[in-house]
């Protein structure tokens, strides 16, 4: 796989993620803050998951400009983002609607 589309589908997946943790944090807090609070709130717990999946990615021993590849894509950095986003998803989704029923 070429390095192109390993940097393609790097950035499908951290902007996913990002947007993902964005939408479940914002409806999370919704009914709790006013909305400009709850979306600061959502945007600043998107931005620390768009910078932590962009360090899963890189490369563990990167050097710029020695021509090697900027972004890893593996299978354990996709399986630790599903991870992250299912203990979110357990978090701010799953148990709160638990809770109310």
């Amino acid at each position: 796989m070429g390095t192109v589309y390993e940097q393609v589908i790097v950035l499908i997946i951290v902007f996913t993620a990002s947007f993902l943790t964005w939408k479940m944090v914002k409806d999370f807090y919704k009914d709790k803050f006013h909305m400009i609070f709850t979306h600061l709130i959502a945007v600043i717990t998107a931005s620390f998951m768009l910078l932590s999946t962009m360090f899963l990615f890189a490369p563990k021993n990167y050097q710029r400009g020695s021509g090697q590849a900027e972004v890893e894509l593996t299978l354990s950095s996709i399986g630790i983002v599903i991870i992250m986003l299912a203990v979110l998803y357990l978090l701010f989704v799953y148990l709160p609607k638990k809770k109310s029923k």
